[in-house]
């Protein structure tokens, strides 16, 4: 039941920014290792497997 003198509250639309442009390489133009990475990665995300990021570097083979 509103209350007498009190006006609702405006509603505004809400944009949403459209995502980061995607710049690179087209999967065209991507290596089948690459490809295959894209893919894992895919799935993981998918199956809502996390890494650390230790585990991240050690598998890129980046050294702390």
């Amino acid at each position: 039941m509103p209350i007498e003198g009190v006006r609702p509250a405006r509603t505004r639309q809400r944009s949403v920014p459209p995502t980061r442009p995607q710049v690179g390489q087209t999967e065209e133009e991507l290596s089948e290792e690459a490809i295959r990475a894209l893919e894992e990665g895919r799935a993981d995300h998918a199956a809502g497997r996390t890494f650390t990021m230790a585990e991240i570097k050690r598998e890129l083979g980046i050294e702390s």
